[in-house]
Formats: C-alpha cells, sequence, structure tokens
C-alpha cells in the first residue's frame, strides 16, 4: 500500500512538473512576438540621388525618406480623391485586427532598403484570450499561383504612392468602382468586409500586375517583397483569408495540346497494368488533350517482360490515349538517365513523369496539371499523392528545411485543411515529387533534363531546384490527388547503412550543386517546423538559437547501461546528425571547430512520456560490407536539451505527453574519440526501474583533431 500511495505520488510530481514545462513552452510564440514587438526597428541607409554640375562634378544627395499612411480596406477607394505626396507609402489594413506597435516603422524601413520593391505584404497572427498572440500565419515569398487561387495576402500590404497611380487614375478608377458598388448593396457595417473582399484584393491584383508579378523571373529575385515578421494582430473571429479560402476551381485549357506520359518501371507487371488502366479510365471528357505513353523499363526478368508486352498489348486507346511504348534496355538504375530517355522517345508538348505504383482516381487530374504547366511563369507541377485505402498524405509539395528536401504533412489526414490550407488549392512550392510530375518540353530542355550523377536520390529536387533557379515558379496542385502505393510500412532509406550513405553523398551531391539553397525555401518560412520525420506544418515555438544550448555532459559506461532492456516501443527518431559547422553554415562548410549536433525526438509507445527521463546514447561501431555492428559494450550517454514538439502531439494524437518528445544535443570537439558512433536513446522511468534502450542505423562521424575521420 505504502509503495502504491508513494509512487502516486512521484506520478502526480512528474506529472505536474510536466505540465508546468509544457505551459511555459508553448507560450514561446507569445513571448517571443511580444520581445520582437519592444525592439527598435533596424535603420536602412537613407536612399541617395546624384546630380551632375555643369563643371562634371558628381554631387550626391539625399532623397527624402517616404512617409506612411494607413488606409483601413474599407476606405481603399478613396485613394484616389486625393493623390497626395507621390513619396508617400500607403499601408492598407483590414479593420478586423490591429497593427504592431513597431509595423509602420518596420514597412518605410523596409521600402528604404529595398528600391527595387513597390508591393509588399507581410505575416500576421491573432489576439487569443487575454491578450496572447496565437495562431501566427507565416506566409511565403510572393507566390503568384497561390495567390490566384485566395487572397494569402490577408489583412495588410503596402505600396508605393508613386506607382499606385502611375497609370493616370487605372488602378483608382476601378477601386472607386468596387468601393461604390460596396456602398450601395450594402448596410455600412457591411462596407468594410465587402471592400476587403473585392476592392483591397482587386487593388493589390493590379499592382501585382503591374510588377509583372504573374510573369517568369529574373533568376530569384521576386517582384513583390515579403516582410517576415508579423506585423498585425487580427480579431479572433477573422478568417484570414475573408472568406476566399483555396479552392477547387476547373481551369481551362489555352489551346489543345499533347502530352507524353513516361513511367520507369522494372518486374511490376501488374502494378504498371494498374496505373496503366487507371489513366484511360480517368482521362475521358477532355477533347482537347492527346497523350502517348513510354514505359522503360530497366531489366526486368524474361517472365515479367513477356506480361509486360501482354498487360500493354491490351490497354484500349481511348480517351485521349493514341499509343504505348515499350523500351527495354539492360542497365543500371538511373532514375535520372531513364526519365532523359523517355523525353528522346516521345514528341507530347508537355511531358508527365509518372511513378509505375501511381493510381490516378477521379477525372480532371490531367487537365488540371496540363492547365498550370501550360502557364507561362510555372515550370514543373506537381499533385497531391494520397497512401491506399486511406486518407493519409504522401505527397503535398516539398519544403527545403536546413539539411535539405522534405515532404511536409506525410502521413497527416487530408481529412482536414493543414496550416491555412496547405494542402488545399494551388501552392507554389520549391519542388514536387518525380512521382507525378508535369513540365512543358520547352522548359524541360531550358533546364537541361534530370541531372544522371544523381542516380537513384534527389533527382527529381535537383530538377526542381534548377527550374526554380531559372525564374520560374513550381507549384503543387493539391486540389487534385492521385493515389501512391508507396507502402505506409516502408521504412526510410537510412534503415539499411548502405543506403543511408548513398542518401547522405547524393543529398550532399545537391546541396553542392545548389549551396546558395541551403536553408532557403521561398515558399516554406523559417519560423514554421523544420524536421524531416513528423510533418505537420506549425511555429516551431522553440525560439532557442542552437548557439545558446549548452554543450552536453559526458557519462562513460564501460559495461554497458546496467538494468536496461532493448524495446521498440521507445521510438527514437535522428532528423540531424553531424558537424554544427555544416550545420550552422551549410554542406560546403569547412572545419569543424563548433564540434557536433544532433537533433530529433524520442517517446514511449503506449506510456505516459511526463514519467520518462531520456538520455541519449552512442556507442562506437565497424562498419561491414552489409552494414555495422558495436566495437563492444561501452556507451557513452549524454543529458539532452528538451524540445518542444507540438508537431508530434499533433501527430500521435493517441499518446499521452509526447509535448515535449524533441531532443536537442551538443557535444564538443575533442570529447570523444574519433570514429563511427551509433545513435541510439535511453528512457527512464522515474516512477519505476524501468529503463528502455533502442538503437536506430544513423551513424554519427566523429573526426580527430586534424579533421579525419
Amino acid at each position: 500500500m505504502l509503495k502504491d500511495l508513494a509512487k502516486a505520488a512521484l506520478v502526480k510530481s512528474r506529472t505536474t512538473k510536466y505540465k508546468k514545462a509544457v505551459n511555459a513552452k508553448s507560450s514561446a510564440y507569445d513571448k517571443w512576438q511580444h520581445a520582437i514587438e519592444k525592439q527598435n526597428v533596424i535603420t536602412a541607409e537613407a536612399p541617395v540621388s546624384y546630380e551632375t554640375l555643369e563643371s562634371g562634378e558628381i554631387v550626391p544627395h539625399k532623397l527624402p525618406e517616404p512617409k506612411i499612411k494607413v488606409i483601413p480596406y474599407a476606405k481603399v477607394w478613396e485613394v484616389s480623391e486625393n493623390k497626395g505626396d507621390e513619396n508617400m507609402i500607403y499601408l492598407f489594413v483590414s479593420p478586423k485586427g490591429k497593427l504592431t506597435r513597431r509595423a509602420t516603422e518596420v514597412v518605410r524601413q523596409y521600402f528604404i532598403a529595398h528600391p527595387e520593391h513597390n508591393l509588399v505584404y507581410g505575416d500576421e497572427d491573432e489576439i487569443g484570450k487575454g491578450g496572447k498572440y496565437i495562431h501566427p500565419f507565416f506566409k511565403p515569398d510572393w507566390s503568384p499561383d497561390s495567390y490566384l487561387n485566395a487572397f494569402y495576402i490577408g489583412s495588410y500590404f503596402a505600396c508605393r504612392a508613386s506607382v499606385m497611380h502611375a497609370s493616370g487614375g487605372e488602378y483608382d478608377g476601378a477601386v472607386r468602382m468596387l468601393g461604390g458598388t460596396s456602398n450601395k448593396r450594402n448596410s455600412p457595417e457591411q462596407v468594410g468586409l465587402e471592400a476587403s473582399l473585392l476592392s483591397a484584393d482587386v487593388l493589390f491584383c493590379m499592382i501585382a500586375l503591374h510588377e509583372h508579378a504573374f510573369a517568369k523571373r529574373t533568376g530569384l529575385e521576386f517582384p513583390v517583397g515579403h516582410i517576415r515578421e508579423v506585423l498585425f494582430h487580427r480579431n479572433p473571429e477573422q478568417d484570414v483569408f475573408y472568406g476566399r479560402a483555396y479552392h477547387n476551381s476547373r481551369h481551362m485549357l489555352l489551346k489543345p495540346t499533347t502530352v507524353s506520359i513516361i513511367i520507369p518501371s522494372k518486374d511490376h507487371p501488374e502494378v504498371l497494368k494498374r496505373c496503366l488502366e487507371s489513366i484511360v479510365e480517368t482521362t475521358g471528357g477532355e477533347p482537347n488533350i492527346t497523350y502517348d505513353i513510354v514505359v522503360l523499363d530497366n531489366g526486368s526478368d524474361a517472365k515479367n517482360r513477356v506480361r509486360y508486352g501482354v498487360f500493354i498489348g491490351k490497354i484500349p486507346k481511348k480517351n485521349g490515349l493514341t499509343k504505348i511504348n515499350y523500351l527495354y534496355k539492360l542497365d543500371e538504375f538511373n532514375f535520372s538517365a531513364m526519365c532523359n530517355k523517355g523525353v528522346k522517345n516521345t514528341m507530347g508538348e508537355y511531358l508527365l513523369f509518372l511513378n509505375d505504383d501511381i493510381e490516378a482516381v477521379k477525372e480532371g487530374w490531367l487537365r488540371e496539371m496540363v492547365s498550370q504547366a501550360q502557364l507561362k511563369h510555372v515550370g514543373a507541377v506537381g499533385a497531391k499523392l494520397i497512401y491506399p485505402d486511406t486518407d493519409l498524405i504522401q505527397h503535398a509539395g516539398i519544403a527545403n528545411v536546413r539539411r535539405g528536401p522534405v515532404h511536409k504533412l506525410q502521413k497527416m489526414h487530408d481529412n482536414k485543411s493543414h496550416y491555412f490550407g496547405y494542402n488545399r488549392g494551388i501552392h507554389n512550392t520549391i519542388g514536387a515529387t518525380a512521382a507525378c510530375l508535369m513540365i512543358s518540353r520547352q522548359k524541360f530542355r531550358d533546364v537541361g533534363g534530370f541531372p544522371e550523377e544523381l542516380k537513384v536520390a534527389f533527382n527529381d529536387v535537383d530538377f526542381c531546384y534548377s527550374i526554380f533557379e531559372k525564374g520560374y515558379y513550381n507549384l503543387c496542385c493539391n486540389h487534385i490527388y492521385l493515389r501512391h502505393y508507396e507502402s505506409l510500412s516502408r521504412g526510410l532509406d537510412n534503415l539499411d547503412p548502405k543506403k543511408m550513405e548513398r542518401l547522405a553523398v547524393e543529398g550532399d551531391t545537391l546541396m553542392r550543386r545548389h549551396a546558395h539553397l541551403y536553408n532557403v525555401d521561398p515558399f516554406y518560412s523559417p519560423h514554421l517546423t523544420e524536421d524531416e520525420t513528423i510533418s505537420a506544418i506549425i511555429p516551431r515555438e522553440d525560439y532557442t538559437p542552437v548557439e545558446d544550448i549548452p554543450y552536453a555532459t559526458v557519462s562513460i559506461h564501460d559495461k554497458g547501461i546496467k538494468g536496461a532492456r532493448e524495446d521498440q516501443c521507445l521510438r527514437v527518431g535522428c532528423e540531424y546528425n553531424g558537424t554544427l559547422d555544416n550545420w550552422l553554415y551549410g554542406v560546403t562548410a569547412e572545419g569543424n571547430s563548433e564540434g557536433y549536433y544532433l537533433k530529433g525526438y524520442s517517446f514511449v509507445i503506449g506510456s505516459d512520456n511526463a514519467l520518462f527521463e531520456r538520455k541519449l546514447l552512442l556507442r562506437l561501431v565497424e562498419r561491414y560490407e552489409d552494414g555495422a555492428g558495436p566495437v563492444g559494450p561501452k556507451v557513452y550517454s549524454f543529458p539532452v536539451y528538451t524540445w518542444y514538439r507540438p508537431d508530434i502531439r499533433v501527430r500521435l494524437q493517441d499518446q499521452v505527453n509526447v509535448d515535449l518528445t524533441g531532443y536537442k544535443l551538443k557535444i564538443e570537439k575533442g570529447l570523444l574519440p574519433p570514429g563511427y558512433y551509433q545513435i541510439g536513446m535511453l528512457a527512464i522511468d522515474k516512477t519505476s526501474r524501468l529503463k528502455l534502450i533502442n538503437w536506430v542505423p544513423n551513424i554519427l562521424r566523429i573526426k580527430d583533431n586534424h579533421g579525419r575521420r
């Protein structure tokens, strides 16, 4: 009885402490935002003009700094009645909330620092109970196709008066007309909302058109500015899109066209048969699209080659299908080379790269992809992919986080909208998977095709990055979906040490080829979760810089962890393990002066995670031809920095107290002998004697003081 009472007291104490820590961590965004609002705005250097005197001397003159005029959305049209100072900046705002204390000065300094921009918008959040700041909307940089689907600009934007009045009242007349219409139709209380839906949107669109914001970019420069700071707090009842959320419109083709579908396949005739049949059955009713298919086989056995021929021969030539070619050549697997070969053996104006385990579900998907790919400013077009027999998302676009490309929202339910409609409508993204990817033949040639040096992994990402660098906008059609029969239970490549090393090499190759994109994604805010595995998209809500985390102390266990048992119920994810230099400065960073950094998550399935204390484990391993194994029983353990992971709570709603299951760890250079170390985790139940261990295949490479391994 006393033992039970003592344990109950321990449980209560641990749970109380845990909840207090969660409350403190979960307020990180509110505290962070309040701290930002107290900071002084960084002053930009005043703009300068130059006058040439009769003597030939060039004299600099400081230009007058712009003034800010705040105008409610409901009075957008009134700007035309008093044009005022051409050096004025108009800051248009929703009536449903308030600007931050520093907003006007931030906007003013932005325009001083960015003479190339005449139009800008920024981030916003919501005022919750007690004035707490919640639900921040960290927006992408200028995303023309996202904008055409919804007014994601939201509660405020700003423009230069000189540009607004540049076309002799073109903007003024149209906006005034909309304002007058709103006044006639609605009561005074409705005017603000009507103007928000019409006048502000139309005004923004017209200025964006003037700025050529719906055209192909020149390199990496964006025609519309984005301030990555929350400058507006909207009211709780206000929808950020003002009723114009991402929709599922039927888009039209500019003209009749042809598509070539390129499908690599090997030893999967039944899988391919399902794919081909689904394409034919879902492309009816598209009289303006005809298409051919080429199947590329790099080494099926004789029996399967015959079955391929039989299945392909039975596919009916209907609903726009003109022919199917089957190309066989025994060769090593090189996805890029196969795709490039497919392009050379087809003639379609548009190219659709498709995995053989894709199944088309509903009519209209091909038209929707072509309708986007035909736009001059659009590069690669992807589609939302769903796991079979579920509503779980496999792909909704690629985001480029610090350590490279990830599928955001992977294995999240599609029956609800995530992060301001990320899985709805059409979104510009830095890339999309080649499991289903379309591009025009001309743009494919412009980029140079798939990179054949990347044979297995990241080739589609490299392709998309190259398209982006050319000035095109990639996008993902999340208003349509196809099924992807990639197994839900399929392990990550790093479950095999050989595959893990190959993946690491090809990942480094990708980032070296696009080093300037390290930790850069214009379409995914750096203020959002950057995890690579559990992919809910929500604010990070842990704003402690890596540099501020102390180096961990080490305990050495020569004979292993006494009393601990290995158990798969202890789940461990390692999202980064490498040098701190690479984490902070990029994959091309030289040296190792900062030590090592590891981050990830760990939780115990079916248990109350508030009861466990965690320690990260490392053990020295030998690497074999087919894997790796421990050198001996010695284990190194480290206390970890606890990382608040609300994304894991969202993902694992059936588990108990998983908010604080993230971990971060810094290891000082020279602390461990050089070698290869396997990563594991120790979970200690502080209310009992239970100790659990689990090891994962991730390997940390420790170098000697001269940088050798």
